[in-house]
Parts: structure tokens; C-alpha cells; sequence
């Protein structure tokens, strides 16, 4: 019973998260983006267990003076975990994102907890840390600016 109810949040949050990404993506057309990513890897949970094949993506984005910050992780079959960037050093090289997990539904860890995403624009590796004990490694192509 308690999978069957796991099973139906996680269908919840994920129909929200889709039409809330939705709404996110028809105002990000309009902004200026200054950091995105979509990536594969994989995320270790605070008990050492690995989640391959991991999907990220993360947007930085802004429109008249008001920024838009998010990260999330997906998996197939252990849903997502994401939350807000608050923090952007970047350049036309590098990047280090500060923020926070609102959620967690891969590691079911504590949230909120702090998070750092950092790497290379363009080709490269994303790594993923979190003050709660998540690590991720991702392949993607970061475009900055």
C-alpha cells in the first residue's frame, strides 16, 4: 500500500513539475538566457548507494532585471529531486552555482539542504554536492552566456 501511494506522489509531482517546467520554459523564450545544461550521470546517495543514468538540467536565466535560477535531477524510476539556485559566479569558462534541494525523491534525503553545481561551459563534466550527502557526476555541454 505504502508503494502504491509513493507511486501516486510521485505521478503528482511530476504532472506539476511538468506543467510548472512548461510555464517556465514559455518565460524563458522571452529572457536572456546566461546558463543552461541538460546532462546524463550518475547521483551517490548519503548511504553509498549509486543511481545510474541520472538526467540533470539547470537554467540561469534573465529578464529585465528579474533572474530565474532552478536545477533538477530525474530519474526513470526513482522520480526527481531539484530545488533553487540563489548564488552565480560564471564565465565565458566556468561556472559555480550555489542553492538549495527543496526535494528528494532519488536519495530520499533531508531536505532542504544546500547544494553546489560547478564545471566547464561547453563540453565537460557538472558535479553535483549537497550539504546532505548527494554527489553527482554529469556528462553534458553547459552553454554559458
Amino acid at each position: 500500500m505504502e508503494k502504491s501511494n509513493g507511486i501516486k506522489i510521485g505521478v503528482i509531482v511530476a504532472t506539476l513539475n511538468l506543467l510548472f517546467c512548461s510555464s517556465v520554459i514559455i518565460q524563458i523564450s522571452f529572457a536572456e538566457v546566461e546558463l543552461k545544461s541538460v546532462g546524463k550521470g550518475n547521483v551517490s546517495c548519503q548511504g553509498g548507494e549509486e543511481i545510474k543514468n541520472v538526467r540533470i538540467n539547470f537554467i540561469v536565466s534573465n529578464d529585465k532585471g528579474t533572474s530565474f535560477a532552478e536545477w533538477n535531477i530525474d530519474h526513470e524510476k526513482f522520480g526527481s529531486a531539484g530545488g533553487i539556485i540563489t548564488s552565480i559566479q560564471a564565465s565565458s569558462e566556468s561556472f559555480s552555482l550555489k542553492g538549495f534541494e527543496a526535494f528528494d525523491n532519488i536519495c530520499d534525503n533531508e531536505t532542504p539542504s544546500d547544494i553546489k553545481l560547478s564545471g566547464h561551459c561547453g563540453p565537460g563534466t557538472v558535479k553535483l554536492v549537497s550539504d546532505n550527502g548527494n554527489k553527482g557526476t554529469f556528462t553534458s555541454n553547459v552553454k554559458c552566456g
